[in-house]
């Protein structure tokens, strides 16, 4: 990927995140709520798309890029979620983590210094998910 190439700890980190994030954000949340994990998950995305139209005042440009990123990480994590049985998440996890780790490859293998390369990519992400 364009970031820095990703390696076995960075992908294993992004899956104890999207694994805990499920973990404790909807199937906790629900349990303790009494609620379905459907309306947990639909609470925690009202909740952070509230929180995504405050970021903009975080007064330190990198902290608010850095914030911004794990919320909007978090919450494509839960939208990937939507419609799913949530006992199937580390399903979703495990393709969300080799989307990343096949973008890696391609991007390194085949298209960095090419002059589409990131146009390239993004076609290679969209025919794979």
């Amino acid at each position: 990927m364009p970031l820095c190439g990703f390696n076995e700890k960075m992908l294993e980190g992004l899956k104890m995140f999207g694994e805990g994030l499920v973990e404790h954000g909807l199937i906790g949340r629900s349990k303790s709520k009494g609620q379905l994990p459907l309306e947990t998950l639909e609470r925690e995305l009202e909740d952070i798309d509230k929180f995504l139209q405050e970021i903009p005042e975080i007064d330190d440009p990198n902290v608010r890029e850095v914030v911004e990123g794990l919320t909007r990480y978090a919450r494509g994590v839960y939208g990937l979620m939507r419609g799913q049985d949530v006992s199937q998440y580390k399903g979703v996890i495990q393709r969300l983590n080799a989307l990343f780790s096949g973008m890696d490859e391609e991007y390194y293998s085949r298209l960095e210094g090419k002059p589409d390369a990131m146009r390239e990519l993004v076609s290679w992400i969209n025919q794979r998910s």
